[in-house]
């Protein structure tokens, strides 16, 4: 029995515009009225249809599925098979570790609304650092390979802090200019077996909290309130710390950037 392109869509339930894809694309032909130049599809090209829509329903490719069709043994569509389950488990992989990064990343977010204006004992995580600079102005031609690499979603810009002209932490601003990767970030990312060429910043105990500024060209701190937590804890607290940028949020007519703050202990 043959079927006009309408009959044939409307029995498979998709388009006549999907059909004239596969026609298009060599994976299906139609028998042709002379007379009125008529598309009819017999019962071959109706399973072919058919044999098309499975795979699509696999996401496999009109490409592939074009390879697929020239294949002349039951071994040699096995061999396709293998190579679309290779594929998917890497795709899968991928998709995990994309998954664990937004977990990551909403875990921070909740961190940083946790931590605000409150300090805690934390241990600062073991970091890799990619990119150490000794001043805190970005040196935006080295910042260009980090910003456009994959490392860049695994990863914080993290300034380090040093005691202000009174030799405190009351108006902290940095020193220097780093890019951190945090252990369990590096574990999933591309870099991750070349992790021992970077140098290290390890774990250490710290008091930790998170802290706000709006000075975009040069952001400062005021951590005064973290130094009286140091006195009541009878804590004595090194003469530098370091600022991971988090986040930044619009608040009225401002943005302000968040970043998490680690003094280690002495």
């Amino acid at each position: 029995m043959q079927r006009t392109i309408h009959e044939a869509a409307e029995l498979l339930g998709i388009s006549p515009d999907a059909i004239r894809l596969y026609e298009k694309e060599g994976l299906v032909t139609p028998i042709r009225d002379k007379h009125n130049g008529y598309r009819y599809y017999d019962i071959a090209q109706m399973h072919r249809i058919m044999g098309i829509l499975l795979y699509r329903k696999l996401n496999i490719s009109i490409a592939e599925i074009r390879k697929i069709f020239t294949c002349s043994s039951f071994s040699d569509v096995s061999d396709k098979f293998s190579d679309f389950i290779e594929t998917t488990e890497q795709e899968i992989e991928e998709l995990k570790a994309k998954q664990e990064k937004m977990r990551f990343m909403q875990n921070h977010i909740q961190t940083l609304e946790r931590g605000y204006g409150t300090y805690s004992l934390q241990d600062l995580p073991d970091c890799y650092a990619i990119l150490q600079h000794s001043s805190a102005k970005p040196i935006y031609q080295e910042l260009v390979p980090i910003i456009s690499s994959p490392i860049f979603s695994f990863g914080n810009f993290c300034y380090t802090l040093g005691l202000d002209e009174e030799n405190n932490f009351a108006d902290c601003r940095p020193k220097g200019l780093n890019f951190l990767v945090r252990r369990p970030m590096m574990e999933l990312s591309p870099y991750h077996e070349m992790a021992d060429s970077f140098s290290m910043i390890h774990s250490c105990p710290c008091i930790y909290t998170v802290a706000s500024s709006g000075e975009l060209d040069e952001p400062r701190w005021s951590l005064n309130g973290l130094l009286n937590y140091a006195r009541e804890q009878h804590l004595h607290c090194a003469s530098y710390a370091y600022a991971f940028y988090v986040y930044s949020l619009m608040q009225d007519s401002s943005i302000l950037d968040f970043y998490e703050i680690y003094v280690p202990i002495v």
